[in-house]
């Protein structure tokens, strides 16, 4: 598995999201939200399946020393990892489990969105674009932080 070198796509979005400075993450035992945009009482944004997240630098100004920027990681953006090194690695440290398969892997792709300060990593099988009131969102938080009391 993962044999060849990393390929780096840029994905086409049905809004063209202004990746630059704004945006906010909200990570939970199973889905991780990226926050990219607000119109009116409506919050837009991408949806991924998953726990296994980075979040962080490289900024714009350091991203040329991300080792995915040889292979076609932007500046801005949304982009897609074919071959991906992280997910090698994931499968690897997870060896050591009694029930380990690579099979559990199957269908992982790794996603990186890039913006002027930070940039997000994760790896999931999909990922969808979403809106949500703020009142679904309040409650998104709301029900995160009643899961601390349990």
């Amino acid at each position: 598995m993962f044999k060849a070198k990393p390929v780096v796509n840029e994905i086409e979005l049905s809004r063209d999201y202004e990746f630059s400075y704004e945006n906010f993450v909200i990570a939970t035992q199973g889905t991780v939200y990226l926050f990219l945009e607000k119109s009116e009482s409506t919050v837009l944004g991408l949806k991924f399946d998953s726990r296994l997240v980075k979040y962080g630098s490289p900024n714009d100004e350091a991203r040329g020393g991300h080792s995915l920027a040889k292979y076609g990681l932007g500046y801005y953006g949304l982009y897609q990892v074919q071959n991906s090194p992280w997910i090698k690695e994931q499968i690897e440290t997870n060896k050591v489990h009694s029930r380990h398969s690579d099979d559990l892997f199957e269908g992982l792709k790794h996603f990186i969105a890039c913006f002027k300060d930070v940039m997000l990593e994760v790896t999931s099988k999909s990922y969808s674009e979403f809106r949500m009131s703020q009142e679904e969102l309040n409650a998104l938080v709301l029900e995160q932080v009643a899961n601390l009391e349990q």
